[in-house]
């Protein structure tokens, strides 16, 4: 904060009948809790966001299922998106759903920049580029190969090294940049997972590191360099045999090998549950990042987060829904997911990540295989804004849950923030984060994810000259407006008192901030 020199301690103060009276209570009434606010995390903060592809399925008169991406159904997207205030969007495309029309008798692609399927990518792009919202953009892998695999064209391509495949990624991405004008795209993906034996890569490092290489050169060569970086590996945790190295591997042999050529990395997770819970998730990545930051500082991106889905919870739940594929999440329909994926965001963010994004927002955009099956929906969205089009359940267009906790991590922690340490609280399942900016916004938010209610103390100096508004999310409390959009729950707060006695409820969320929107 401008002219503060010392560290920045606030007390939280929960409004008297918040909840009820408590039972199974953790207490620590001596240990004092403060926001350390020169004590930085991250200073490269970008803001947290959310997966979103162009509805590949739905996009044009050709499609599986026809246009039925109407402006209509855009604008209820996008008024929802103006709420969440993404700072960072995943745009997760394949060049055959787009602009890469077939392969000519010779081999060589043709392809095609003026077509319904690119206008659809342009809608996104062009919501993105209004609101200032940074963009990775990149492709599943291979054309036809692993997904589409119903085109029957999987040997089109040789890998991921196949110079032609290269080549036409960076005239799309040249076409995006400086025939459409998008300044908003920072980082290319080239392969999805390549250490997945899902992936087109199968594991495979030399070829997927010799396809980081071309496209950085092809960059160069069309003069794209100052306006989009390469970011990678985009690794899971998996452990594939065929590959040289181990999933954690892969990010640590990217940074070792590559960071000279990408302006960014990234790693995706599917926690279990219990690993998140149990505060393991953080301590994880935090050893993770500052390797990378030790060897080569660059901005650190969680690209996907959700949770384990081969759980037989979760298994019992999409078998017996007609329209989920295997690929699904059935949790997004419930209230304590909210919570889980507020714990992760909040252990990411505290372990270094610059910036969190969530798979994904929208059950439309992607079925498994890609083949258009209805039946084969991968849900893992904040809606289904198709629903009643795909499944004749109009309810299924509702917001969920999970939306209003993730919203508000999003909305309330712009890239304008700095994000700081927090000590003191040392609680079973009770997690904080705080930011603030160079302007004096503060914003913080506490996640009780275990099964006990919860109190501590938080102890300082009162900053005075600060106002703020409450945001609860509980089983039972979670306000909203007309919109199902996130309200405050109090409004024009100040921390009067040089301590306060903090009670959380279980499986509950509270983010207090200074900004008024």
């Amino acid at each position: 904060m401008k002219n503060k020199n010392i560290s920045f301690f606030i007390f939280l103060s929960l409004a008297a009948g918040f909840f009820t009276s408590c039972q199974n209570t953790q207490e620590k009434e001596n240990e004092l809790v403060r926001i350390e606010m020169d004590n930085v995390i991250s200073s490269e903060f970008i803001g947290n966001g959310v997966e979103w592809s162009a509805y590949p399925h739905a996009d044009s008169p050709d499609a599986e299922w026809g246009l039925l991406m109407t402006e209509d159904k855009w604008q209820q997207v996008f008024d929802r998106l103006d709420y969440m205030k993404p700072q960072i969007v995943r745009v997760l495309d394949q060049a055959n759903w787009r602009y890469l029309k077939g392969m000519d008798d010779d081999g060589n692609p043709i392809v095609e920049f003026d077509n319904p399927e690119m206008e659809a990518l342009f809608k996104l792009l062009d919501y993105c580029q209004e609101n200032n919202v940074k963009v990775i953009l990149g492709e599943w892998g291979q054309p036809y190969k692993v997904h589409d695999t119903n085109l029957n064209m999987q040997d089109a391509f040789t890998g991921t090294n196949d110079p032609r495949w290269i080549s036409i990624i960076a005239d799309h991405v040249e076409f995006l940049i400086k025939e459409k004008g998008y300044t908003t795209i920072d980082y290319y993906n080239l392969v999805n997972e390549p250490n997945g034996y899902w992936s087109t890569v199968d594991g495979n490092w030399e070829e997927w590191k010799e396809g980081i290489l071309m496209l950085d050169s092809a960059f160069v060569a069309r003069g794209l360099k100052e306006e989009i970086q390469i970011i990678g590996p985009d690794a899971t945790p998996y452990n594939n045999e065929a590959s040289a190295y181990t999933g954690e591997e892969w990010a640590r042999e990217a940074v070792l090998q590559l960071s000279d050529v990408l302006g960014a990395y990234d790693v995706h997770d599917y926690p279990t549950k219990d690993f998140v819970r149990s505060g393991e998730f953080g301590a994880h990545y935090g050893s993770l990042v500052s390797f990378a930051d030790s060897v080569a500082r660059k901005p650190f991106i969680l690209g996907e987060i959700g949770f384990e889905k081969y759980v037989e919870e979760n298994i019992e739940r999409y078998e017996a829904d007609e329209f989920a594929s295997p690929d699904s999440q059935m949790s997004i329909y419930d209230f304590d997911y909210g919570v889980d994926m507020t714990d992760v965001l909040v252990q990411s963010m505290n372990s270094g990540f610059d910036a969190v994004i969530a798979w994904g927002l929208d059950d439309a955009m992607h079925t498994n295989g890609d083949t258009g099956d209805k039946t084969q929906l991968k849900k893992w969205g904040m809606w289904n804004i198709l629903g009643k089009e795909l499944t004749g359940d109009s309810t299924e267009e509702d917001i969920r849950p999970w939306f209003y906790t993730w919203s508000i991590m999003t909305r309330y922690f712009p890239g304008e923030m700095i994000i700081v340490k927090n000590s003191g609280l040392n609680m079973q399942g009770v997690r904080m984060v705080a930011g603030r900016t160079e302007e004096e916004q503060i914003t913080f938010a506490v996640v009780n994810n275990s099964v006990s209610d919860a109190t501590f103390q938080l102890d300082t100096e009162i900053y005075q000259d600060q106002v703020f508004r409450k945001f609860i999310y509980s089983e039972d409390l979670r306000p909203v407006d007309s919109n199902n959009f996130p309200v405050p729950h109090e409004e024009n707060l100040t921390f009067k008192d040089k301590t306060s006695t903090i009670n959380i409820p279980s499986k509950s969320v509270v983010l207090y901030t200074t900004y008024k929107y």
